[in-house]
């Protein structure tokens, strides 16, 4: 449970840093010596560490000052804090239960054996190196003819090499007589035939010792495979067989978990106390959670179940792997819940909100400059985990003794347990006081929110829709705990810190709802149409079985130009954002160009295109808020409305009021792509070609098509992306094993998986980018396309009955119809009302909290008045602030009178920007973005030339 590299460090960096330096010699010493070593015995594995590149392991040095193993991906570590002794126990345990298989003998039904290791020993197959500090004693202990070592890791073998004394491992073996051969890299999936090898040297061998160091997904279905075939020459010889890695996360064992060498003894639970236990949860559950407990009444185990080992502790056992979950489970529970209220992890995702300069003139990113320095502070604060807790979110339920613990020595009003693997959940009913957890967080009005079974996937989804009955905001003051790694589990806490960064970053605040709001109206007033909700009526037209190219501007759209122009009269062509200019570069021009963004900068990206006839041959498809100056420039503008948007809540509702029930779409975030497969769904298209919708990039400073915006006349970057967006994160390819994404690429690609699964028919998508693999589309290389001959007339004909049947008529008249329903009067006397509620400044945690829900409430009970526009204008915001506050409070103690002091201080800025919202919208409602990027477009300005002459 506590294998990760923070439980392993000091907690003061510079002593961390001395104890680093005070090994480094030795690291340094021991790399030459074994060079050496190598260079005499086993000189093919010099260039692999020449060579060699971290790619996941390497060393540190631990708070005892000795060396271990991290995977710096994840944080886990290889051994606990002292690797010297928990090797050496190990091998004292092996040497009185060596496990073994003959290649010939009676079978005997057993699934491992064991007998004390032998003084002389002919083969032993050891799998797993680690830090190889159990080589040198082993070829000490025992005279062993031939050793095979295997390492599927070559950082591992890396580690090994900077910390083991290879030079005396290799001196003995050569000593003694042993034979050692490395095998790095190998998942021992050729062992049949290295068994082979083996018996061609000596054709008497028979007996085969086997030493497992650690857990491996593919090495444990070989070790199974072994010790089951015992005494069947034929199978354990068979070359042809096909070992089958452990990948179900229910199957998952830590490298080092226990029973590592599979001596341990276990037996059921048979204890009258854990029965009665179990009786008394399963009742709670009934009572509190009825489908969990029908859940588990149905429940059979998959892999792990419940047994006393031989410690006489209760634990979890790997029927397959045989893998025990714990060393020791009341010192582990114990130790982490200690840890962690010494050391909480808080995410801030909420408050990690960046400004950017394009919207510097937004009142909301403004104040967000104003408090930058308050919320540095705040996330630079360290304190324990407080006593009253707000919300905590469990990964990972394990046995459970470790919330049982921590349930008792804090108060927690919210409660989100995850756990995958139900057998866990299952078998911590005999050993924890679910009943007690339960009733204590009912009767204290605290909640406990359930997430189990499935493979994490659901999480963002699930605790989403939990985070909004408690209030959103809440997430800023949520805590996070990690409790055991598991790969699925790791991606799905990943995924969801991902995802609720990217969402919560495009929360709608202040301005966005204004100009929203604004560019809306004006959409309806100057007569845009709006897509129909029910395709009924225009389902059937021919229209609609066209193929559909979307275009958008990944690096890979460089490689399509010609099959573009080739295809174009065949097919409908939509252009994606900044995709435009690189299409106007090659003489082509598509039939829909499409933009999300409603402030006034895709004027300035579109017109880069420095041709007003081209543009005025396409239409442009967008949601409501699209700029009206951006509108202006095209044929004609259809459009959807965007769910979760303030104002697609007032004019989608006042249209619907009116009779027309406009389309709405739900995954039209975060990029311009997302939009149009939504909308192309929508209307009812079937087939569709993805074009340069990448979602990703082979090399960072090739993020966009060398023909768009993003790049100047000379080749080089309008900006500097990387130093704005980040480096990338590798992911599966469309047509490679990998490349390179972004958080936001990444959420982008799952919500278009999603639109394409709850399309509610059989699409064809087929993806022709050189980018990140879409799940639900199929591969398709551009050469490889095969479409019918068609004629741009009929297309035309096509598309306009298409169009004129799928869209309502102008209905300019409902603009003010709907406005005018809101009460500025009303809006005013709210913030007003409001402003009062936060006149006086808190003086303890108490009255910060108050206040803090004192406006939650206020925002709820604005929410429901349709005259009052005060919800739809702050609702982002005020989210975002209680969020800052909300942080704030958990800081404030009797020590710490700064964060009271920091927390009024928001608080002033706070009553800054609703006055300043309220007097900026009761000026001019109906005001347009003024978003300006020509900047990044505009060259420098050439130096004067002197003449020195």
């Amino acid at each position: 449970m506590l294998k990760y590299i923070n439980y392993q460090l000091l907690d003061d960096e510079e002593q961390q840093k001395q104890l680093e330096r005070a090994v480094a010699p030795l690291i340094s010493r021991n790399i030459r010596q074994n060079i050496d070593a190598f260079r005499q015995y086993i000189p093919s594995v010099l260039e692999m560490l020449h060579e060699h590149e971290v790619q996941q392991f390497s060393l540190f040095c631990t708070a005892q000052q000795q060396l271990n193993i991290v995977d710096f991906a994840t944080g886990r570590v290889f051994y606990t804090a002292d690797p010297m002794q928990e090797v050496a126990d190990e091998l004292s345990d092996y040497f009185q239960h060596a496990s073994y298989f003959c290649l010939r003998a009676d079978a005997d039904g057993q699934e491992w054996r064991h007998q004390p290791l032998p003084a002389k020993v002919d083969v032993m197959l050891v799998f797993g190196m680690g830090l190889g500090l159990h080589l040198l004693e082993l070829i000490s202990s025992s005279r062993i003819r031939f050793m095979v070592i295997y390492e599927p890791s070559a950082d591992v073998f890396a580690c090994s090499a900077q910390a083991a004394d290879w030079r005396e491992i290799l001196d003995t073996a050569h000593a003694v007589g042993t034979h050692i051969f490395l095998q790095i890299g190998s998942e021992a999936n050729s062992l049949p035939a290295e068994l082979q090898e083996l018996l061609d040297f000596d054709q008497d061998l028979n007996e085969i010792f086997v030493y497992r160091h650690q857990f491996h997904p593919m090495m444990d279905d070989v070790i199974a495979y072994v010790m089951k075939n015992h005494g069947n020459s034929e199978a354990l010889l068979q070359s042809s067989h096909i070992f089958t890695p452990y990948k179900d996360y229910a199957d998952y064992v830590a490298e080092r978990a226990g029973n590592v060498i599979g001596s341990e003894q276990v037996s059921p639970v048979e204890d009258p106390a854990a029965q009665a236990l179990y009786e008394k949860n399963m009742a709670a559950l009934a009572t509190f959670y009825p489908k969990v407990h029908q859940e588990l009444l149905n429940h059979k185990t998959r892999a792990w179940k419940l047994v006393t080992d031989s410690k006489g502790n209760l634990n979890l056992y790997h029927q397959k792997r045989h893998g025990l979950f714990h060393q020791d489970l009341n010192v582990e529970s114990t130790q982490l819940v200690d840890y962690f209220i010494e050391h909480p992890f808080k995410d801030d995702v909420v408050l990690s909100q960046r400004t950017s300069y394009k919207f510097r003139n937004y009142l909301h990113f403004s104040k967000i400059v104003e408090l930058q320095p308050h919320i540095e502070k705040i996330l630079t604060q360290q304190s324990k985990l407080p006593e009253q807790v707000e919300t905590l979110i469990v990964f990972g339920i394990g046995l459970g003794q470790h919330i049982e613990l921590l349930t008792k020595q804090r108060n927690i009003k919210n409660l989100f347990l995850c756990e995958p693997n139900l057998d866990f959940f299952a078998a911590s009913l005999w050993v924890t006081d679910w009943a007690g957890i339960i009733e204590q967080a009912d009767s204290s009005g605290g909640r406990i929110y359930l997430n189990l079974g499935g493979d994490g996937s659901h999480y963002f989804y699930d605790l989403m829709s939990q985070f909004y009955q408690v209030g959103a905001y809440s997430i800023a003051d949520t805590y996070m705990l990690s409790t055991y790694y598991n790969v699925g589990m790791q991606k799905a806490i990943a995924d969801l810190r991902a995802e609720l960064r990217v969402v919560l970053a495009m929360g709608e605040y202040y301005d966005h709802a204004r100009f929203g709001i604004a560019h809306s109206y004006h959409s309806l007033h100057s007569g845009q149409r709006f897509l129909k909700h029910a395709n009924n009526e225009y389902k059937h037209l021919p229209a609609l079985d066209l193929p559909v190219f979307i275009i958008g501007n990944g690096p890979s759209l460089d490689q399509c130009f010609e099959y573009l122009k080739e295809y174009r009269d065949q097919v409908i062509l939509i252009s994606c954002g900044t995709a435009l200019r690189s299409l106007h570069k090659h003489d082509i021009c598509p039939d829909f160009h499409a933009e999300i963004e409603q402030n006034r900068a895709t004027y300035d990206w579109v017109t880069q295109i420095k041709d007003p006839d081209y543009l005025k041959r396409i239409n442009l498809l967008s949601v409501n808020g699209i700029h009206p100056d951006t509108s202006a420039l095209f044929k004609a503008t259809y459009l959807c409305f965007k769910d979760g948007e303030a104002s697609t809540y007032i004019f989608h509702n006042g249209m619907k009021k009116n009779g027309y029930k406009v389309a709405s779409l739900a995954y039209a975030y975060p990029t311009v792509t997302n939009m149009v497969m939504n909308y192309a769904i929508k209307l009812g298209w079937k087939c569709f070609y993805l074009f340069g919708v990448d979602l990703g990039f082979i090399d960072i400073n090739q993020h966009h098509s060398q023909h768009s915006a993003y790049y100047k006349t000379d080749g080089s970057q309008a900006y500097d992306y990387k130093a704005r967006h980040g480096g990338g994160v590798p992911a599966p390819g469309n047509f490679r094993a990998q490349l390179y994404t972004k958080p936001e690429f990444d959420v982008s690609r799952k919500l278009i998986e999603q639109a394409i699964t709850k399309a509610g028919r059989k699409l064809e998508v087929y993806n022709c980018s050189d980018g990140v693999k879409i799940k639900g589309t199929v591969p398709l290389l551009p050469e490889n396309i095969l479409l019918e001959q068609s004629t741009t007339q009929r297309k035309d004909e096509l598309l306009s009955a298409l169009f004129q049947e799928a869209f309502y008529p102008a209905v300019p008249e409902l603009a003010d119809k709907i406005y005018r329903a809101l009460d500025p009067d009303l809006y005013d006397k709210s913030m007003q009302t409001w402003l009062e509620l936060l006149a006086e400044d808190a003086t303890d945690t108490a009255s910060a909290k108050a206040l803090v829900n004192e406006q939650w409430n206020f925002m709820r009970s604005r929410a429901v008045v349709d005259k009052d526009i005060t919800f739809c204008l702050f609702h982002g915001s005020s989210n975002f602030i209680a969020a800052v506050l909300t942080k704030i409070v958990a800081n404030i103690t009797t020590e710490n009178d700064e964060a009271l002091q920091t927390f009024n201080q928001v608080l002033a800025i706070w009553r800054g920007y609703l006055e300043q919202g309220r007097s900026r919208y009761l000026s001019d409602p109906l005001a347009f973005d003024s978003v300006s990027v020509s900047y990044l477009f505009t060259p420098p300005k050439a130096k004067p030339v002197t003449d020195t002459n």
